[in-house]
């Protein structure tokens, strides 16, 4: 390969790493698009940085995500992302315990977008999630547990937008004392399921580092299989305990 070509093919490398972190997660068919490239050179720049541990695949969806190696370019591996990195190990071997799916979601705009699920690990006839799937931020239980968990002043602004938006599913932004009665109930017992009471359920708790959240786990189950007593007795307190193990592996190992 000429010198030319080889600044050429360094160039959209490092435009298609550029592109990941801006949008987290991407398929070969909108590297191309993003890119402006033929699908075949898309797909070759990012098997090619695959190969080399700077992006991982997810098997299901076919999405890449930036990998733990990227980390040394200018520290564009966020905590988020390793987050989910070393999460993602631990929510499959307890989806496997428990039977429920699990998901671990962050807010992207007015959205909590999934970044992990364990939904290919099961066979139940829940809503399937995927990589990149989003919910209002007002209309979930993950939504609910990141706003409860803000510092003030960022809850506040985050709220005035949701508010003003035109999308139905952000109707609870606007009715602020209904709001607030869920935000306060999210902070006193450190968990939520949410405004829907629907037959399909998911609670979430809070992934805090150093005080501050970073991220929310979910568990997915239906709503007559999971009794509220069952709900209080053994999985809310499981998945606090999850998301204290997830946390030591995700921000304390070193400490």
């Amino acid at each position: 390969m000429q010198a030319d070509q080889e600044l050429k093919s360094l160039r959209r490398g490092l435009r298609a790493l550029i592109m990941l972190t801006r949008h987290r997660m991407m398929t070969i068919s909108e590297a191309a698009r993003w890119l402006g490239l033929p699908r075949t050179t898309a797909e070759r720049i990012m098997l090619t940085l695959e190969s080399e541990r700077f992006i991982e695949r997810d098997a299901d969806t076919k999405r890449f995500t930036l990998a733990p190696r990227v980390s040394a370019l200018a520290g564009a591996f966020s905590e988020e992302d390793r987050l989910i990195h070393l999460a993602r190990p631990i929510l499959f071997e307890r989806t496997r315990e428990i039977g429920w799916p699990l998901a671990i979601a962050t807010a992207i705009g007015d959205q909590m977008s999934v970044r992990v699920t364990t939904d290919p690990a099961t066979s139940l006839g829940l809503h399937k999630r995927h990589i990149g799937s989003e919910i209002a931020i007002s209309a979930s239980s993950s939504g609910i547990v990141h706003l409860a968990f803000l510092e003030p002043a960022e809850r506040e602004a985050k709220i005035a937008l949701l508010a003003q938006s035109s999308d139905p599913a952000q109707a609870l932004a606007r009715d602020r004392r209904a709001l607030d009665g869920y935000l306060a109930a999210a902070r006193r017992e450190g968990f939520s399921v949410g405004p829907d009471l629907g037959r399909e359920r998911a609670l979430s708790v809070p992934l805090f580092d150093r005080g501050r959240i970073r991220g929310v786990l979910l568990m997915m189950y239906i709503a007559r299989a999971v009794p509220a007593d069952m709900l209080a007795g053994r999985f809310i307190p499981d998945m606090k305990a999850l998301a204290s193990t997830i946390e030591t592996a995700a921000f304390h190992m070193g400490d």
